[in-house]
């Protein structure tokens, strides 16, 4: 028995002002580099992606993998149809010569939520393209992100599918793994299952999606009740990706199993269920100032871990360039001793930190060179507290076991406010990058992350408060605020924003 392994992930964030080419999917921050055959499987075995878990479990069951292509680019605005054309033909010229050589099956570690110019449903299309190379029944597998905006022509390409179900993503190895585990089930005679779909007709910002609060703790556990019932077998809640003005932004619903009248009716029940969610699913946010002002108040108090802010507008994790300053501008002029923000991405601060040495102080600006729009550069001068190379390994359970090289990183003071920068950007959710500084993130009176909800994967528990705020930045948490011209499903109702709540833990 052989299996095809393939990856091509991309979440585009339409507003995002930049694009996505096709070097920006050989080393993407965080995630391996782009890789093929034997190097493949050799690069990806330790990371922490879907697709690992997949050859994990193919090596257990004792079947033959043929890894064919995987690559990632960081979240940006669309792919460049020369990209998204280049990676397409090679994953497909690959799969056409391991059918050639025999093979049993296909699976593929997507996201769903990619856009390019020409093709809206980019997954969709791939799916489409390598049907046509293999028409079913020959099973294709794929599984995707919880962000993904499932299309119909995806599920109808795909054998069979699976999401993640945690936001923060922890569970990317597993869904990986059980893709493979069903996968081989079918090719060892188990039945194909019967999928019935739903689009929930309605957006939801990202903001509302953690999987450690409601509404969504409810859905899925909602979802799991059905499964557990054996009315089904799988219950798949995508919770979409509201930031891609397409047509089919949006969450959606798969459900599977071996009854398709069983299936369509837990499907309609699911949609009722996110439908009695929608009033639940409403971002209130407090400004920059507000949320440093409340995290010194709250850091002063008896207790331990640092108070967290996630300055959710700029997560590169969604499209965010990694580099705005307003957040910085706010714990400067709050007075925020003692915080750090992780990070801002910045080749020429962080070249500059390095030319002058741990202890210097240089006269440099910080941020903004990407993100103009958004405010200006923070002026010096900074101290040049640590520097590091940049290369290390998560630890975190979303990067755990992934070899990131971000280039040299510097560690900056300002009137006791302290900033990373690195020439690339990545999302604030692994803790290896302060370690890698020297930094205990667990003795921090503040931390601020550049990130929406994955830095609670490791954060969570640590943390005293956390507090996501808003400073200007390509991630809007207020989804009425978008210009959008092609998605049809409206922000969910009750969607507004107050300058009051905070989530202390």
């Amino acid at each position: 028995m052989r299996i095809a392994v393939a990856g091509f992930q991309h979440e585009t964030n339409s507003f995002a002002g930049t694009v996505a080419t096709r070097a920006d999917f050989d080393r993407p921050g965080g995630w391996p580099p782009f890789c093929t055959g034997a190097d493949m499987a050799a690069i990806i075995a330790p990371s922490g992606t879907p697709a690992a878990g997949a050859m994990a479990e193919a090596a257990q069951s004792g079947v033959g993998v043929v890894p064919l292509l995987w690559c990632i680019g960081l979240p940006s605005g669309p792919v460049e149809d020369a990209a998204f054309e280049d990676i397409a033909a090679d994953i497909c010229a690959r799969f056409r010569g391991a059918l050639d050589q025999g093979l049993d099956a296909l699976y593929l570690d997507l996201h769903g939520a990619m856009v390019t110019p020409s093709f809206p449903d980019a997954e969709g299309e791939l799916l489409a393209r390598l049907r046509r190379i293999a028409p079913a029944p020959f099973p294709i597998a794929a599984s995707f992100d919880l962000h993904g905006n499932i299309s119909e022509k995806m599920v109808r390409d795909c054998t069979l599918l699976e999401c993640y179900r945690t936001y923060p993503h922890i569970d990317l190895r597993e869904t990986g793994a059980m893709t493979m585990r069903r996968l081989i089930g079918v090719l060892k005679g188990a039945p194909v299952p019967a999928m019935a779909y739903r689009a929930v007709p309605f957006l939801a910002s990202i903001n509302d999606q953690c999987s450690f609060v409601e509404p969504v703790r409810s859905l899925l556990e909602r979802g799991a009740q059905f499964e557990k019932a054996g009315k089904v077998d799988r219950v798949s809640q995508f919770f979409g990706f509201p930031l891609a003005d397409i047509a089919i932004s949006g969450p959606s619903i798969v459900i599977q199993g071996p009854d398709a009248a069983k299936a369509e009716a837990v499907a309609d029940a699911m949609l009722a269920a996110w439908m009695q969610a929608e009033a639940r699913f409403a971002t209130r946010l407090p400004q920059a100032s507000e949320a440093v002002a409340e995290a010194k108040r709250l850091a002063a108090l008896p207790g331990t871990g640092p108070v967290v802010i996630a300055d959710t507008q700029d997560n590169p994790g969604g499209g965010g360039t990694g580099d705005t300053t307003g957040m910085l501008r706010a714990l400067i002029e709050g007075g925020a001793q003692g915080a750090v923000l992780v990070h801002i991405a910045d080749a020429d601060a962080a070249e500059a930190a390095h030319a002058a040495g741990e202890g210097a102080v240089v006269d440099i600006a910080v941020g903004a060179s990407l993100s103009a729009r958004f405010g200006a550069p923070v002026a010096g001068p900074w101290r040049v507290v640590k520097l590091g190379s940049g290369s290390f390994t998560g630890v975190g359970p979303m990067y755990k076991g992934n070899a990131i090289a971000l280039g040299k990183v510097a560690l900056l003071e300002r009137r006791s406010v302290r900033v990373i920068v690195a020439p690339r950007k990545m999302q604030a959710s692994e803790p290896g990058l302060l370690l890698h500084l020297g930094l205990d993130p667990q003795t921090l009176p503040i931390l601020v992350v550049k990130s929406s909800v994955h830095f609670r994967g490791a954060y969570q528990t640590m943390a005293r408060a956390i507090l996501p705020a808003l400073a200007p930045g390509a991630v809007e948490a207020d989804l009425s605020r978008l210009d959008y011209h092609n998605v049809l499903r409206p922000p969910a109702r009750n969607h507004s924003h107050s300058t009051e709540e905070v989530s202390p833990l």
